[in-house]
């Protein structure tokens, strides 16, 4: 591989000129002629510039960091994905933490500057430790999730796209709505437990305490939330699912007591997936933005590291019903 000092010899400058041109230098005042010697060379010998080294003088990496729950969360893979092509556009790699790493690595791995920023969605980390690091002020932003205190952070309207879901079967004629909300103690399940309760309200439906039921964001907790409502005396005519794991533990519950959906009982999920349209039958979904939240969260990280972030959350809106065969109309 050629080395700088070799283009330097052949264009006739010093290597610190060729440095400056690589680089796009803009306080470098040269001659036309003279740059594209420069560039001849570096053509003809086929020069390629050491970017790790050129990262480590300016101590960057290029590599961001993202610490999600786990890989098998299909939502995630959204979120992923629209951060991953944001990043790459942006000259950026995207490193990506599940929690079966320890916390304290990859907090290590950020202010040991192996990465240059960090994106938390992993709801493992706790709200103080998070603000700790914010403290610090430390490159993070927070996904997926709010922290009070915190003004880094993107998230998509939870609310509003559970007010969606649940007016979805207010309008198929349904009063008798149950909720399995996600943990309560994230902003994410808190705020879709309000968009549930506001659509009700709303259209003066009465609320029922036992018609919600908390759950964790998993099929096993969507599973014995369902088994839990259709054990009531008198159990719901509709679901609305805080998350689309949540809804497929619900649809197995449903199943196993020998009931059919939306005949016997309707679902709504929260968040469409690709196969939300393959399963039986086809869940009608509340579909949220997820990839423009991973690809903006990326672009608040790189602002913070540019300093032109402003210091202000984002709240990306477009939530929208995807109507499919899992909601019966009632007469």
């Amino acid at each position: 591989m050629a080395t700088l000092k070799q283009v330097a010899k052949l264009a006739g400058v010093d290597s610190s000129t060729v440095s400056r041109v690589i680089n796009n230098d803009p306080s470098l005042s040269i001659k036309t002629d003279t740059r594209e010697r420069i560039l001849k060379s570096i053509e003809e010998l086929n020069y390629r510039p050491n970017l790790a080294a050129r990262n480590l003088k300016n101590r960057e990496t290029k590599i961001l960091g993202l610490a999600i729950n786990n890989f098998f969360n299909p939502v995630m893979a959204s979120i992923i994905h629209g951060a991953e092509l944001r990043a790459n556009k942006e000259g950026y790699n995207l490193l990506v933490y599940s929690a079966e790493q320890s916390q304290s690595k990859i907090i290590n791995s950020l202010v040991d500057r192996h990465i240059d920023g960090l994106l938390i969605s992993s709801p493992k980390f706790e709200d103080e430790d998070i603000l700790k690091l914010n403290d610090k002020n430390l490159p993070l932003v927070s996904v997926n999730r709010k922290v009070l205190g915190m003004k880094n952070f993107v998230v998509v309207n939870d609310m509003q796209g559970s007010k969606l879901g649940v007016k979805h079967l207010i309008e198929f004629g349904h009063k008798k709505i149950a909720h399995i909300s996600g943990p309560l103690y994230t902003t994410t399940g808190l705020e879709r437990l309000m968009g549930y309760r506001t659509a009700i309200n709303e259209m003066n439906i009465k609320f029922i305490s036992e018609y919600v039921q908390e759950s964790e964001y998993s099929v096993e907790g969507g599973y014995i939330a369902m088994k839990n409502l259709l054990s009531l005396s008198t159990p719901p005519t509709a679901v609305f699912a805080s998350s689309i794991l949540i809804a497929l533990g619900a649809m197995k519950a449903i199943h196993e007591e020998g009931l059919t959906i939306p005949n016997d009982i309707s679902l709504v999920g929260f968040h469409d997936v690709y196969f939300a349209d393959a399963i039986f039958p086809r869940l009608t979904t509340v579909k949220m933005p997820l990839e423009e939240m991973g690809d903006k969260a990326i672009g608040k990280l790189i602002d913070i590291l540019h300093k032109k972030n402003k210091g202000e959350g984002i709240i990306i809106p477009g939530e929208r019903i995807i109507s499919r065969d899992s909601v019966k109309r009632l007469l």
